[in-house]
Protein backbone atom coordinates (compact mmCIF):
# COMPACT_ATOMS: atom_id res chain seq x y z
CA UNK A 1 0.00 0.00 0.00
CA UNK A 2 1.10 3.61 -1.00
CA UNK A 3 1.99 5.62 2.04
CA UNK A 4 0.25 8.91 1.69
CA UNK A 5 3.19 10.88 2.67
CA UNK A 6 5.64 9.89 -0.13
CA UNK A 7 2.36 10.14 -2.98
CA UNK A 8 3.69 13.77 -3.95
CA UNK A 9 7.26 12.51 -4.64
CA UNK A 10 6.36 9.32 -6.83
CA UNK A 11 5.96 8.41 -10.33
CA UNK A 12 6.08 5.79 -13.49
CA UNK A 13 7.01 6.18 -16.90
CA UNK A 14 4.33 4.04 -18.00
CA UNK A 15 5.41 1.09 -19.51
CA UNK A 16 4.19 -0.48 -22.95
CA UNK A 17 1.91 2.41 -24.52
CA UNK A 18 0.64 2.87 -28.02
CA UNK A 19 0.06 6.14 -28.81
CA UNK A 20 -2.33 7.87 -31.64
CA UNK A 21 -2.64 11.57 -32.48
CA UNK A 22 -6.13 13.24 -33.66
CA UNK A 23 -5.55 16.68 -35.44
CA UNK A 24 -8.18 18.39 -37.22
CA UNK A 25 -11.60 20.66 -36.57
CA UNK A 26 -13.73 17.22 -36.66
CA UNK A 27 -11.13 15.35 -33.69
CA UNK A 28 -13.37 15.57 -30.85
CA UNK A 29 -16.70 15.01 -32.43
CA UNK A 30 -15.52 11.89 -34.19
CA UNK A 31 -13.76 10.26 -31.13
CA UNK A 32 -16.53 10.67 -28.84
CA UNK A 33 -18.74 8.78 -31.61
CA UNK A 34 -16.17 6.11 -31.10
CA UNK A 35 -15.56 5.33 -27.34
CA UNK A 36 -17.97 5.14 -23.95
CA UNK A 37 -16.93 8.21 -22.02
CA UNK A 38 -17.40 11.93 -22.67
CA UNK A 39 -14.39 13.73 -24.94
CA UNK A 40 -15.99 16.77 -25.24
CA UNK A 41 -14.84 18.29 -21.71
CA UNK A 42 -11.55 20.14 -20.43
CA UNK A 43 -9.46 17.88 -21.67
CA UNK A 44 -6.36 20.09 -21.03
CA UNK A 45 -7.25 19.34 -17.27
CA UNK A 46 -8.40 15.91 -17.31
CA UNK A 47 -6.91 12.30 -19.48
CA UNK A 48 -10.76 10.50 -19.81
CA UNK A 49 -10.29 6.59 -19.55
CA UNK A 50 -13.07 5.20 -21.85
CA UNK A 51 -13.82 2.29 -23.97
CA UNK A 52 -13.91 0.70 -27.39
CA UNK A 53 -16.72 -1.50 -27.69
CA UNK A 54 -17.94 -3.76 -30.45
CA UNK A 55 -21.53 -3.60 -32.19
CA UNK A 56 -22.78 -5.55 -29.16
CA UNK A 57 -21.30 -3.81 -26.24
CA UNK A 58 -18.43 -5.77 -25.39
CA UNK A 59 -15.01 -4.55 -24.70
CA UNK A 60 -12.32 -4.46 -27.19
CA UNK A 61 -10.26 -1.92 -25.63
CA UNK A 62 -9.07 0.24 -22.64
CA UNK A 63 -7.73 3.71 -23.61
CA UNK A 64 -6.78 7.05 -22.21
CA UNK A 65 -7.91 10.19 -24.12
CA UNK A 66 -5.85 13.47 -23.05
CA UNK A 67 -4.70 17.29 -25.17
CA UNK A 68 -1.72 18.13 -26.00
CA UNK A 69 -1.76 21.27 -27.85
CA UNK A 70 -4.57 21.98 -30.01
CA UNK A 71 -4.47 18.11 -30.70
CA UNK A 72 -5.91 14.84 -28.85
CA UNK A 73 -3.55 12.53 -28.02
CA UNK A 74 -5.00 7.90 -27.49
CA UNK A 75 -2.98 5.73 -25.80
CA UNK A 76 -3.61 2.44 -25.08
CA UNK A 77 -2.01 -1.13 -24.27
CA UNK A 78 1.35 -1.40 -26.55
CA UNK A 79 0.13 -5.07 -27.93
CA UNK A 80 -3.32 -3.49 -29.36
CA UNK A 81 -0.97 -1.28 -31.57
CA UNK A 82 -2.49 -2.98 -34.41
CA UNK A 83 -6.02 -3.48 -34.20
CA UNK A 84 -6.62 0.19 -32.54
CA UNK A 85 -5.14 1.56 -35.44
CA UNK A 86 -7.08 -0.68 -37.82
CA UNK A 87 -10.11 0.41 -35.66
CA UNK A 88 -9.70 4.09 -35.56
CA UNK A 89 -9.01 4.34 -39.08
CA UNK A 90 -11.97 2.36 -40.24
CA UNK A 91 -13.98 4.68 -39.23
CA UNK A 92 -12.60 8.05 -40.34
CA UNK A 93 -14.94 8.16 -43.38
CA UNK A 94 -16.56 12.00 -43.73
CA UNK A 95 -14.53 13.51 -40.50
CA UNK A 96 -12.38 16.09 -41.03
CA UNK A 97 -9.84 14.12 -38.56
CA UNK A 98 -5.94 12.57 -39.63
CA UNK A 99 -5.09 10.02 -37.54
CA UNK A 100 -1.45 9.40 -36.61
CA UNK A 101 0.65 6.47 -35.09
CA UNK A 102 2.98 8.34 -32.64
CA UNK A 103 3.88 5.29 -30.97
CA UNK A 104 7.81 5.60 -29.32
CA UNK A 105 7.75 9.40 -29.93
CA UNK A 106 5.61 10.24 -26.65
CA UNK A 107 7.27 9.25 -23.55
CA UNK A 108 3.89 8.84 -20.63
CA UNK A 109 5.22 10.15 -17.18
CA UNK A 110 2.15 9.16 -14.38
CA UNK A 111 2.88 11.30 -11.07
CA UNK A 112 0.75 9.98 -8.25
CA UNK A 113 -0.15 13.65 -6.90
CA UNK A 114 -3.26 15.51 -7.00
CA UNK A 115 -1.56 18.51 -8.46
CA UNK A 116 1.69 20.34 -10.45
CA UNK A 117 2.40 19.44 -14.55
CA UNK A 118 0.50 17.07 -16.27
CA UNK A 119 -3.15 16.64 -16.20
CA UNK A 120 -5.90 14.68 -13.78
CA UNK A 121 -5.94 11.03 -14.74
CA UNK A 122 -7.10 7.96 -13.22
CA UNK A 123 -4.40 5.51 -14.26
CA UNK A 124 -5.19 4.29 -10.66
CA UNK A 125 -7.56 4.56 -7.64
CA UNK A 126 -5.29 7.16 -6.07
CA UNK A 127 -4.85 10.25 -7.62
CA UNK A 128 -2.54 11.07 -10.14
CA UNK A 129 -1.84 13.35 -13.20
CA UNK A 130 -0.25 12.47 -16.50
CA UNK A 131 2.68 14.40 -18.53
CA UNK A 132 3.34 13.89 -21.84
CA UNK A 133 6.59 14.29 -23.29
CA UNK A 134 8.28 14.34 -25.93
CA UNK A 135 11.64 11.90 -25.62
CA UNK A 136 12.59 8.90 -23.59
CA UNK A 137 14.10 10.86 -20.68
CA UNK A 138 11.79 12.31 -17.93
CA UNK A 139 14.29 13.99 -16.09
CA UNK A 140 12.68 12.77 -13.12
CA UNK A 141 15.00 11.19 -9.56
CA UNK A 142 15.25 7.53 -9.83
CA UNK A 143 15.09 6.97 -6.01
CA UNK A 144 11.06 8.05 -6.33
CA UNK A 145 10.73 5.70 -9.52
CA UNK A 146 7.91 3.25 -9.20
CA UNK A 147 9.16 -0.67 -10.05
CA UNK A 148 6.71 -1.91 -12.87
CA UNK A 149 6.62 -5.10 -10.30
CA UNK A 150 4.35 -2.65 -7.96
CA UNK A 151 3.14 -0.54 -10.51
CA UNK A 152 1.66 -3.88 -11.82
CA UNK A 153 0.22 -4.33 -8.49
CA UNK A 154 -1.48 -1.43 -8.29
CA UNK A 155 -3.24 -1.52 -11.47
CA UNK A 156 -4.41 -4.74 -10.20
CA UNK A 157 -5.72 -3.20 -6.63
CA UNK A 158 -7.47 -0.07 -8.56
CA UNK A 159 -9.12 -2.70 -10.89
CA UNK A 160 -7.83 -2.04 -14.10
CA UNK A 161 -8.50 -4.68 -16.58
CA UNK A 162 -5.78 -6.00 -19.57
CA UNK A 163 -6.36 -6.72 -22.92
CA UNK A 164 -6.36 -11.10 -23.10
CA UNK A 165 -6.63 -11.33 -19.92
CA UNK A 166 -9.53 -9.58 -18.29
CA UNK A 167 -10.39 -8.30 -21.70
CA UNK A 168 -10.82 -10.56 -24.43
CA UNK A 169 -13.45 -9.31 -26.30
CA UNK A 170 -16.57 -11.15 -24.48
CA UNK A 171 -17.12 -8.51 -21.42
CA UNK A 172 -19.51 -6.31 -21.09
CA UNK A 173 -17.78 -2.75 -19.53
CA UNK A 174 -20.12 -3.75 -16.37
CA UNK A 175 -18.80 -6.78 -15.73
CA UNK A 176 -15.34 -5.67 -15.96
CA UNK A 177 -16.62 -2.74 -13.33
CA UNK A 178 -15.72 -0.06 -16.06
CA UNK A 179 -19.10 1.02 -16.23
CA UNK A 180 -18.10 3.08 -12.85
CA UNK A 181 -15.07 5.40 -14.15
CA UNK A 182 -14.78 5.00 -17.95
CA UNK A 183 -18.25 4.89 -19.46
CA UNK A 184 -20.60 8.07 -19.73
CA UNK A 185 -24.38 7.12 -19.49
CA UNK A 186 -25.29 10.91 -20.63
CA UNK A 187 -23.45 11.61 -23.46
CA UNK A 188 -24.56 10.53 -27.54
CA UNK A 189 -24.29 7.60 -29.52
CA UNK A 190 -20.92 5.43 -29.62
CA UNK A 191 -20.58 1.91 -31.29
CA UNK A 192 -22.15 -0.62 -28.71
CA UNK A 193 -23.93 2.41 -26.96
CA UNK A 194 -27.52 1.03 -27.18
CA UNK A 195 -26.48 -2.18 -25.27
CA UNK A 196 -24.25 -0.81 -22.40
CA UNK A 197 -27.52 1.55 -21.72
CA UNK A 198 -29.57 -1.16 -21.78
CA UNK A 199 -27.34 -3.42 -19.31
CA UNK A 200 -27.16 -0.31 -16.88
CA UNK A 201 -30.77 0.15 -16.55
CA UNK A 202 -31.33 -3.52 -16.09
CA UNK A 203 -29.04 -3.10 -13.26
CA UNK A 204 -27.13 -6.48 -13.08
CA UNK A 205 -24.54 -8.60 -15.32
CA UNK A 206 -23.73 -12.39 -15.02
CA UNK A 207 -20.65 -11.95 -14.43
CA UNK A 208 -18.50 -9.58 -12.06
CA UNK A 209 -14.62 -9.17 -12.14
CA UNK A 210 -13.34 -8.99 -8.63
CA UNK A 211 -9.79 -8.10 -6.95
CA UNK A 212 -9.09 -11.28 -5.58
CA UNK A 213 -6.23 -12.03 -2.62
CA UNK A 214 -5.18 -15.58 -1.90
CA UNK A 215 -3.08 -17.78 0.74
CA UNK A 216 -1.51 -19.55 -1.85
CA UNK A 217 -0.50 -18.75 -5.93
CA UNK A 218 -3.25 -18.79 -8.51
CA UNK A 219 -2.13 -19.66 -12.35
CA UNK A 220 -4.47 -17.89 -14.75
CA UNK A 221 -7.44 -20.55 -15.45
CA UNK A 222 -7.57 -21.66 -11.97
CA UNK A 223 -11.07 -22.57 -10.88
CA UNK A 224 -12.02 -20.29 -7.70
CA UNK A 225 -15.29 -20.49 -5.23
CA UNK A 226 -15.37 -17.81 -2.70
CA UNK A 227 -17.26 -18.02 0.71
CA UNK A 228 -20.64 -16.07 -0.90
CA UNK A 229 -21.19 -19.80 -2.82
CA UNK A 230 -19.45 -17.46 -5.90
CA UNK A 231 -17.81 -19.65 -8.35
CA UNK A 232 -15.32 -18.56 -10.71
CA UNK A 233 -11.75 -18.01 -12.88
CA UNK A 234 -8.69 -16.24 -12.75
CA UNK A 235 -7.83 -14.28 -15.26
CA UNK A 236 -4.05 -14.03 -14.57
CA UNK A 237 -1.25 -15.86 -12.57
CA UNK A 238 -1.87 -13.42 -8.86
CA UNK A 239 1.31 -11.46 -8.13
CA UNK A 240 3.02 -11.49 -4.90
CA UNK A 241 1.60 -9.03 -2.39
CA UNK A 242 2.75 -9.45 1.01
CA UNK A 243 4.51 -12.32 2.68
CA UNK A 244 1.86 -15.48 2.01
CA UNK A 245 -0.28 -13.36 0.17
CA UNK A 246 -1.04 -13.36 -3.06
CA UNK A 247 -3.35 -10.67 -5.56
CA UNK A 248 -5.08 -11.17 -8.96
CA UNK A 249 -8.17 -11.01 -10.70
CA UNK A 250 -11.51 -13.70 -10.83
CA UNK A 251 -14.41 -13.39 -12.74
CA UNK A 252 -17.07 -14.54 -11.29
CA UNK A 253 -20.99 -15.31 -11.50
CA UNK A 254 -22.79 -13.59 -9.50
CA UNK A 255 -24.43 -14.28 -7.08
CA UNK A 256 -26.21 -12.07 -3.86
CA UNK A 257 -22.53 -10.40 -2.98
CA UNK A 258 -21.36 -7.56 -4.37
CA UNK A 259 -18.35 -6.71 -2.97
CA UNK A 260 -15.47 -6.43 -5.87
CA UNK A 261 -12.33 -6.90 -3.30
CA UNK A 262 -12.48 -10.55 -1.86
CA UNK A 263 -11.22 -10.83 1.42
CA UNK A 264 -7.96 -12.80 2.00
CA UNK A 265 -9.69 -16.15 4.29
CA UNK A 266 -12.42 -16.02 1.03
CA UNK A 267 -10.75 -17.08 -1.70
CA UNK A 268 -10.26 -21.45 -2.59
CA UNK A 269 -9.37 -23.34 -5.48
CA UNK A 270 -11.82 -25.99 -6.50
Amino acid sequence: MIDPSEVEDRWIEVPDRCVFRLSGPDRVRYLNGQVSNNVAGPLHEKAVPACLCSLKGKVEALVWISAVGEDLILDGELQQREFLAERLDRYLIADDCELFDETGDWTLIHHLRSNGDGVESRRLSEPGRDLWIRGEDPGLPGSTRISQEEWGILLIRSGVPESGLEITGDEFPAELGLDQWAVDFHKGCYLGQEIVSRIESVGRVKRALRITVAEASRERGTLLRNAYAESGKATRDFLPLIEKKFIGFGLFKKAKNSQQVIDLEEVAEI
